[in-house]
């Protein structure tokens, strides 16, 4: 530099335009040497998506997955913020959030406040296997398509499912008649507030139920205000209950999904390239997980039985007695909760109609 500026002056240039020039010149060496060092320019699209499952669990690791693969495939032209254990609001509150554009995307349950539809999320026994949710829950799968069409009435997309696996109940007071849907159980079950598609089903399989809040359902079981609870998989018992775990029954009662999902308008902002990115990644993920789910809800259920839980595995016979009972029986009670146009629609897959 110094030697540039000993030039400008033996070729009588003003010293202060020599000095300016050196100037710039450093200025633009500074960076593109910061630029190096913090490695890619900055993306062009930043995105917030809300996980409701905390840092280290399966699901949000899924999302943070999610998110750098997303960010490999468009070139580090997306980078997608995950915001793990429902630091953005609750489940109910970020639904209508993603629904207005204040949140850009969400891995979490479905809310039906604003669309009853919704509740095929929960709806027992429409699916009684693994292979079964897989295809129903696949892309191009019946439920599938269903909850897309459902979303898309609320401005939003749906980009794929993380299987979360297969629903059950755990018990700190176990049931006498665990395989028998007929039987009186002479138990207390939790069922979550507003869930009246479980309680119609928990009543029927011989249980008194009651609603529990979330938060309060470690208390209920270890006061034992209530015997055990519904509305979960092996994985959120395991986090949650498993010291007090005397009983766990696979029911496969429901899938529980977890949806990955993006406000419309602004899937809609981004090129198509883009979009592809997405929903290619969010496609390749899911179905890679529902190959996985099964032995990952039976890792969690082998914890379990290390904790010394007596772990109640139906057969494929016993599944379809419970199912049989819920289909014929407590269907008619609660179709309301999905509405005619989803009840018909599940009924003609199933042959029920």
């Amino acid at each position: 530099m110094n030697g540039f500026i000993k030039a400008c002056v033996a070729k009588r240039v003003s010293p202060t335009i020599a000095g300016l020039f050196a100037l710039l010149t450093l200025a633009a060496s500074v960076l593109v040497s910061s630029t190096i060092l913090s490695g890619t320019a900055e993306a062009a699209t930043k995105l917030r998506l809300s996980s409701m499952n905390p840092p280290g669990s399966d699901a949000n690791n899924f999302a943070e997955e999610y998110a750098k693969k997303v960010g490999e495939a468009s070139n580090e032209r997306i980078a997608i913020k995950v915001y793990p254990a429902s630091s953005l609001g609750d489940w109910v509150e970020v639904h209508e959030q993603v629904m207005q554009g204040a949140i850009d995307m969400a891995l979490q349950s479905l809310s039906a406040k604003f669309d009853t539809g919704l509740a095929l999320a929960w709806f027992p026994y429409t699916v009684q296997s693994y292979e079964e949710a897989a295809k129903a829950y696949a892309k191009g799968g019946y439920i599938y398509e269903i909850v897309d069409e459902l979303l898309a009435k609320q401005d939003m997309k749906l980009l794929g499912v993380y299987g979360s696996g297969m629903g059950g109940a755990g018990f700190t007071n176990p049931p006498e008649h665990p395989r028998d849907p007929n039987a009186k159980q002479n138990s207390k079950l939790r069922v979550w507030p507003g869930g009246t598609t479980h309680q119609a089903l928990m009543q029927r399989f011989g249980f008194q139920v009651t609603p529990v809040p979330w938060a309060e359902v470690y208390t209920a079981r270890q006061t034992g205000v209530v015997d055990g609870q519904i509305g979960g998989t092996p994985e959120l018992e395991v986090e949650n209950f498993k010291d007090i775990t005397k009983m766990w029954i696979q029911y496969n009662d429901h899938f529980e999904p977890t949806w990955l999902f993006i406000n419309r308008d602004r899937y809609d902002s981004l090129s198509e390239e883009d979009q592809k990115v997405l929903l290619d990644v969010a496609q390749d993920m899911s179905n890679a997980r529902f190959k996985e789910m099964k032995a990952a809800d039976e890792r969690y259920l082998q914890e379990l039985r290390d904790a010394g839980a007596e772990v109640v595995v139906l057969s494929d016979e016993e599944l379809a007695n419970f199912a049989k009972v819920a289909r014929s029986e407590v269907w008619p009670e609660i179709e309301d909760e999905v509405g005619e146009e989803v009840m018909t629609k599940l009924k003609t897959e199933l042959g029920l109609q």
